[in-house]
């Protein structure tokens, strides 16, 4: 049974938070500049460091993915062109305010951060490796968006064999119309979808379990 109580505490977990940078999240932002309403991303921030501080102290490793551009890895391809033509806010420029942590999400010393520089955290090998060195079976994914950043990274990590839980009211997307089908999407080929108070009932319900063993 595919059983995300089971992917969460039994295997061996990591939560990842992706993109919660301010060009994407605050008021003066590259997105908000943009026209972008980032008050649906402001509204994560409380329930991802409730679940960053729970995962603390669980001892379960965080990622923090951040997006970073720069003019070598932008290139001249299809990437940057499109981007170009469909008026992209011009995001997360490396060694800019815009690409730094928003508000009160921000990595401790003993959290990782692995950078990217398109829609999946696989791009950079790094992710990956960084993975199989921490012997992680399961990420527990937050962050945005949820059908551009989330999904991609969400898909790549099922085409590599790690389960994927992902937890809905911690992402969201600029797009109403795109949320649902993304989350639903991944719950019928990627992954699990639950909310954060599932995520933290698997924990509970195994401590009174191991109490009344």
């Amino acid at each position: 049974m595919y059983d995300p109580m089971v992917l969460s505490t039994v295997k061996q977990a990591a939560l990842v938070v992706i993109d919660m940078q301010n060009d994407f999240v605050a008021d003066r932002g590259a997105f908000a500049q943009a026209g972008f309403n980032v008050k649906k991303y402001q509204a994560l921030e409380s329930t991802i460091v409730n679940m960053l501080s729970f995962a603390r102290a669980q001892l379960m490793p965080v990622i923090f993915v951040q997006m970073v551009h720069n003019d070598e890895n932008d290139g001249n391809g299809a990437w940057v062109q499109r981007r170009k033509e469909k008026q992209h806010p011009n995001s997360c420029r490396e060694g800019t305010w815009g690409v730094e942590w928003y508000g009160k999400i921000r990595p401790s010393e003993k959290d990782y951060i692995v950078r990217k520089h398109r829609y999946t955290a696989f791009i950079n090998p790094e992710f990956d490796s960084l993975l199989k060195s921490l012997s992680i079976e399961t990420l527990i994914v937050t962050g945005i968006n949820t059908n551009t950043c989330v999904e991609s990274t969400v898909r790549d990590a099922h085409h590599r064999d790690y389960h994927v839980v992902v937890v809905k009211d911690a992402t969201t997307c600029a797009f109403e119309d795109a949320y649902e089908p993304s989350l639903q999407n991944i719950e019928r080929h990627f992954g699990a979808v639950i909310t954060s108070e599932e995520w933290y009932s698997y924990f509970l319900s195994n401590e009174e379990k191991v109490e009344s063993s």
